[in-house]
């Protein structure tokens, strides 16, 4: 069953994963053996892929405590990762905090070099999410003396993360030396290792301003990746950081090539993606549908069995010619209960059908989500190209520069918010200062905007739909403001209104009558806020929520037009 259990989870058939484990569960009756961790462990695991946190942490807890009654401290030291892990989801940072603890003091004692650097590793990892920069460079540096030798696979990973993290901090008189050191670390000819070692480097050079120096090291990662498999988003950071580096040499023409090789590199990664998406739902569809049939076919067969021993019986009964009035009764009553029987069977199909075909819809949904979100990114991405091109045929080097920087930063965050369906509002509010940054460049007259939240959106670490607002700024930038004359002002502010999370977009322009309608350089219509609409009323079905968008004309006394106020209601959650 255990080996079971792990086909199960390679073929992302998480509901298979849970019948077989809650089967174990019950054969080994509560006692603590290997086989009740493994079940549990499982179910932990099942759970969270399943959407459901709060019951894995159950199972996982259920799951250190039999480590811990076996003496096993392996196993507990597994499920200690699996707790922390769990925590981390919840946004429980205190709990993750204490189980990393006891992780790395149940390491102390066990005495495995490895196992206590990979703890004190983790620890690092989670500082640094947390901005806790001291504390990760403490973890950092501790594991670093721990390393049970040179150039072992734990020494790689961590010098990697502490010249990053010092990187990051603006020391890079000491954190390029620990990268270069992790590049020397690396076997040659592990090609893959070595190409994600020598982007760090590459990265921690364009950092302390060696732009020369960081585009042959990310040449070099490049062939190195080109000789293994070749990772498609190691790829696409090679080429994010190689175009940044360019820029700020004033190799803008070089510059804008990479940066079009770099979306390129993105539609396929967007594309791969979604496939890979498509399969794992194909996969597990097709192992529900497998189990589903074998369920039939044993009803089949027990059913087929049952109606042999009967017409047995009635063979024998046949023979006797007294009771063959009394046969006959038993076969017309037997003849009734077998249509009522049918009859609930057909019900119970029928149901059944009614369930796959929710699922289908739902499934269909999702998939639907997927693909407006891979059309939103490209027409985004087309409009700022658009935009650089327009500066370089101007010959406006240092805006070109300047908006080719920027560009550069807003594609990273676009890139990590384009794989969620939500964010933080403070990674929102952070992305949309940096694209109205961009946009004020193009307006030689300025460009006033605010951008916004109730504090105790931001404390209670709310999240909000990823890459959803920004439409609505651009619209009321280029419809509204762009056509008008004076001050031009812009406001975007995020509250919270009877338990949902309410966003403004508001805007002093010409209003949306005068507006003319807008249109890409080869004629084509803008789809931003009808892909918009679409992904809102998506995200609204499957949540059962109720966000929508509401626009509202803004009036003088005089009834002239006073700009153009966009309110978009998103279902909030944490």
């Amino acid at each position: 069953m255990v080996q079971r259990m792990g086909e199960h989870r390679k073929a992302f058939a998480h509901d298979s994963v849970v019948q077989v484990a809650e089967r174990l569960l019950k054969e080994t009756d509560g006692t603590t053996s290997e086989h009740g961790y493994m079940a549990q462990w499982h179910l932990a695991q099942a759970h969270d892929a399943l959407g459901d946190p709060v019951t894995a942490t159950a199972f996982a807890q259920q799951a250190f405590e039999t480590a811990r009654a076996m003496g096993d401290r392996e196993l507990q030291l597994k499920s200690l990762n699996q707790l922390s892990h769990l925590a981390t989801v919840q946004s429980r940072y205190t709990d993750a905090y204490r189980y990393r603890r006891d992780h790395f003091a149940l390491a102390m004692q066990h005495g495995d070099s490895a196992m206590l650097v990979a703890s004190l590793n983790n620890m690092g990892n989670m500082f640094s999410h947390r901005l806790m920069t001291d504390s990760a460079e403490w973890a950092f540096r501790l594991g670093l003396a721990h390393v049970p030798g040179k150039g072992c696979f734990e020494e790689i990973i961590i010098l990697s993360n502490l010249g990053g993290l010092l990187s990051e901090q603006g020391r890079h008189d000491e954190a390029i030396p620990l990268l270069e050191r992790s590049v020397q670390r690396v076997d040659s000819s592990d090609h893959r290792s070595m190409a994600r070692a020598l982007n760090n480097l590459g990265f921690g050079l364009m950092e302390a301003g060696r732009h020369g120096d960081a585009i042959q090291v990310i040449d070099r990662s490049e062939l190195h990746n080109q000789l293994s498999d070749r990772m498609l988003d190691l790829s696409i950071d090679n080429l994010d950081l190689r175009a940044r580096s360019l820029s700020a040499q004033g190799r803008h023409a070089e510059a804008y090539a990479t940066m079009r090789e770099l979306k390129r590199a993105q539609d396929s990664l967007f594309a791969s993606t979604l496939d890979e998406r498509l399969l794992e739902q194909e996969k597990r569809f097709e192992t529900q549908l497998k189990e589903e049939e074998i369920q039939r076919l044993d009803a089949v067969t027990s059913e087929q069995a049952a109606q042999i021993k009967a017409r047995n019986l009635m063979l024998y009964g046949s023979l006797v010619l007294v009771l063959l009035a009394i046969a006959a009764l038993l076969l017309i009553w037997r003849n009734f209960r077998q249509k009522r029987h049918h009859a609930e069977v057909l019900e119970g199909l029928n149901a059944e059908l009614k369930d796959q075909k929710q699922k289908i819809e739902e499934i269909n949904g999702l998939l639907r989500m997927k693909v407006l979100r891979t059309q939103m990114n490209p027409h985004f991405i087309y409009n700022c190209l658009n935009a650089i091109g327009n500066l370089v045929r101007k010959g406006d080097a240092v805006a070109a520069s300047a908006y080719l920087d920027g560009f550069a930063r807003l594609l990273r965050m676009v890139l990590d918010h384009s794989v969620k369906d939500r964010v933080p509002i403070s990674q929102e509010l952070d992305f949309l200062r940096q694209y109205l940054k961009l946009e004020a460049l193009r307006f030689p007259d300025g460009l006033h905007y605010t951008v916004d939240a109730d504090p105790g959106l931001i404390e209670d670490d709310v999240h909000v739909p990823a890459l959803l607002v920004q439409p609505f700024v651009e619209n009321a930038i280029w419809h509204g403001l762009a056509g008008k004359e004076g001050e031009k002002r812009l406001s975007v502010s995020f509250a919270e209104v009877d338990g949902v999370v309410r966003c403004n977009v508001e805007d002093n322009g010409v209003g949306r009558k005068a507006a003319p309608k807008r249109a890409h350089s080869d004629g084509s219509p803008s789809m931003g806020l009808q892909l918009t609409n679409e992904r809102l009323q998506l995200l609204a079905f499957k949540l059962a929520g109720s966000g929508r968008i509401q626009f509202e004309d803004l009036h003088q006394a005089d009834g002239t037009a006073a700009g153009t106020r966009v309110e978009v209601v998103l279902d909030g959650g944490t």
